[in-house]
């Protein structure tokens, strides 16, 4: 039934579990798992965890997210978002940002990037 992951010329259903998709550490103490890899986006789990920065980057991707849970600050643009739980974004292509977890418990966010992220599934294992 489930299978691990995910090809963009698949052309039935697919599924995986957070535990169980491919997953790749950016920096230490970021895990992202790839929960869905199509044609048009990629959408990942991603657990940051206390003290952890995902450091100031850009990419060509459009990047919407929330968090499910955890605090952190998002800054993009100019701004800074003071994120809790229920918080949702959006960054366009190339523009520079960075969130950092602030707290005592991992920041976990659901994140969707289109296109899709082709190096992160390079990346994953």
């Amino acid at each position: 039934m489930g299978s691990n992951t995910f090809s963009a010329i698949e052309r039935s259903m697919e599924d995986t579990t957070w535990e169980k998709a491919p997953c790749l550490e950016p920096v230490p103490g970021v895990k992202i798992s790839i929960i869905g890899n199509g044609h048009n986006a990629s959408l990942c789990y991603i657990v940051i965890n206390p003290g952890a920065v995902v450091d100031w980057h850009s990419h060509p991707h459009e990047q919407m997210g929330t968090l499910l849970s955890g605090k952190g600050e998002l800054s993009s643009g100019g701004r800074t978002v003071k994120a809790t739980p229920g918080a949702a974004w959006r960054v366009p292509p190339n523009e520079e940002h960075k969130f950092e977890t602030t707290g005592d418990e991992p920041a976990v966010i659901i994140e969707l990037f289109s296109p899709p992220r082709v190096d992160y599934v390079i990346a994953a294992k």
